[in-house]
């Protein structure tokens, strides 16, 4: 098997300034992409909330999370060119016109301190460290990246970034592994999940 290299782009080879404004703006809008979580996530979540055992976390994906479409590109004996899988992954349901989200309450965030990993490695997803169109596209809607562009915020060097890449592309290997040897049934890879939950 083989997992993908991170590839830094060059205008992050010495780092970049970074801080977040906490204006919320990421946290609505549909068009903003989907809040991906996986196990550790809902189990944080879910505890944070005192939604305790099997019992509680049936109930917070119930209330919270809907299955969506995902991929991902793997390499390995069968397939040494690579496939791209499809399969379902977990997400948050968003609610209102604005599509926020459950835990954005006056535009700050109500579970910060549990927040998923996808929002706590924001802005150094593989896809922003590999692409710096990606970044200037995220800054026209997020403060803190265009403030980044100004050279102005925390700096983190490329090391930190790179950290931060490699553990999301971890935690979607781990998952997508776990999906693939469970024949990419959601349902066995969380077995707390309704019955009826793909349904929704």
């Amino acid at each position: 098997m083989t997992v993908q290299e991170i590839k830094i782009s060059k205008a992050l080879q010495k780092g970049i300034k970074f801080s977040c404004q906490q204006c919320g703006a990421c946290c609505k809008g549909l068009d903003e992409g989907e809040v991906y979580l996986y196990y550790d996530d809902i189990v944080r979540l879910a505890n944070h909330l005192n939604f305790r055992g099997e019992i509680g976390l049936r109930t917070f994906a119930k209330k919270y999370l809907k299955a969506v479409n995902d991929s991902f590109f793997w390499k390995d004996s069968e397939h040494p060119h690579g496939k791209t899988y499809r399969f379902k992954t977990l997400a948050f349901k968003f609610k209102g016109q604005d599509e926020r989200c459950y835990f954005l309450k006056r535009n700050k965030c109500s579970v910060y301190e549990a927040r998923p990993f996808q929002c706590r490695c924001f802005p150094f997803w593989r896809m922003m460290v590999e692409s710096k169109v990606n970044i200037i596209d995220y800054s026209k809607k997020c403060p803190g990246l265009r403030a980044s562009l100004d050279n102005i915020g925390k700096h983190y060097s490329k090391q930190k970034i790179l950290k931060w890449a490699k553990k999301e592309l971890e935690i979607e290997v781990k998952y997508f592994l776990k999906m693939k040897e469970n024949n990419f049934d959601i349902l066995k890879v969380y077995p707390f999940l309704p019955k009826d939950f793909l349904k929704n």
